[in-house]
């Protein structure tokens, strides 16, 4: 699997935007401002640790504007006031704007081929209103191997189901036929037998919500005989150590409900997290249960399962990288186009520092806010500008 450039691979990212009226749906009177401008100033400040504040991002903008332009050949041009943007935020075309970001940072599978994806949505807490529990949300489809965003779709969390919201975005992506890990929430016949038909593997959480499943899973475990085991090297981080064990055991289809007979599912894993901290106190243990529709009939097909369950995490990695690092649950707005696009361009950064291999984004960022001409170069050199 590899990241591919967009279709238009003569020109920039910056060019493409300029080239797509239909990402503008301002009326054409009265334009003034650039939205390809907009978007690549926005990406600039977001690049250089704005703290999640628009009227941070805009001071950024307005005073790095003039080798913005310069390096784009705008002329006579003028920076977007404060209480412009937002305006001009709400009336780029998310949709479009999103297909464009993911046909330039295209993932190009070869047929036959299978590669490990996550799936996960997260809540946008910006876009909270004062009364509400939840507000605008994201699902994100994150390559294991490479990172990188390959799909992402919106919902409203307090109107609408990150089910359906996964469905459409797998039928979007077209990767029902490609190897999926999800959280518990998905596991359901409507998606495990979709991606089961289609000739893809999941390996989906099993919570207790599922009743006889669950239960299940808990006796087999209990009584029946593990076909394969592992257990990891203990890791020292965030201080404590933490040792996960794995085992996989055989389903039985006959005691399955009549409501999964047609997922596929033939193997459950249980993983035993230990984890001890550095300062004493007594170890936790906090068991999982997860189901799968691949075959494990060796160990080396069983460590597979085993690595991808223990890859899943990088999805929340993610996640902890738009919170933390781009400062996305402090940009606080009303507006949901406006959170939306803002969410698309952190998920362009991030794909653009996973292409490059970043390791330390925190690092990487700090550089690029210390010595601008470096992003510009940056930028200009991944084709963005």
């Amino acid at each position: 699997m590899t990241p591919t450039p967009c279709l238009a691979k003569t020109t920039t990212f910056f060019q493409l935007l300029e080239q797509t009226p239909a990402l503008d749906s301002r009326d054409n009177r009265g334009k003034v401002h650039s939205i390809a401008l907009v978007l690549s100033g926005l990406v600039l400040a977001l690049c250089c640790g704005g703290d999640g504040k628009l009227s941070s991002l805009h001071r950024h903008m307005v005073n790095q504007f003039v080798p913005l332009c310069q390096l784009t050949h705008q002329v006579n041009k003028r920076p977007i006031s404060r209480a412009q943007l937002p305006l001009l935020l709400a009336k780029v075309n998310g949709e479009l704007f999103a297909r464009l970001l993911f046909d330039w940072f295209g993932v190009s599978l070869e047929p036959g081929q299978k590669h490990w994806f996550a799936l996960d949505g997260k809540d946008l807490r910006g876009s909270v209103e004062p009364g509400h529990t939840r507000g605008e949300a994201c699902v994100s489809v994150l390559a294991h191997e490479s990172e990188q965003i390959v799909g992402q779709a919106y919902y409203n969390g307090s109107k609408q189901s990150e089910k359906p919201t996964v469905s459409q975005l797998l039928n979007d992506t077209g990767l029902y036929n490609q190897q999926l890990t999800l959280d518990a929430l998905h596991l359901n016949p409507l998606i495990v037998n979709a991606i089961n038909e289609a000739g893809g593997v999941y390996i989906i959480g099993l919570k207790a919500n599922q009743e006889q499943l669950y239960r299940y899973a808990v006796c087999a475990t209990l009584v029946g005989s593990a076909s394969y085991q592992r257990a990891d090297e203990p890791v020292r981080a965030h201080g404590r150590v933490e040792q996960r064990s794995y085992a996989c055991f055989v389903v039985s289809q006959p005691a399955l409900a009549l409501r999964w007979q047609s997922s596929g599912l033939l193997t459950l894993i249980r993983v035993l997290p230990n984890r001890q901290g550095l300062q004493g106190g007594k170890p936790s243990e906090e068991t999982s249960y997860f189901v799968s529709n691949s075959p494990a009939g060796s160990q080396s097909q069983a460590d597979e399962l085993f690595d991808a369950l223990r890859q899943h995490w990088r999805i929340e990695a993610m996640h902890h990288v738009r919170d933390v690092t781009l400062s996305e649950d402090a940009l606080r707005t009303g507006k949901q186009s406006v959170t939306r696009i803002m969410s698309s361009l952190r998920t362009l950064i991030i794909n653009l520092l996973r292409r490059t291999g970043c390791k330390n984004m925190i690092a990487q960022l700090e550089s690029f806010a210390d010595k601008f001409p470096t992003l510009l170069y940056f930028m200009t050199q991944q084709g963005v500008l």
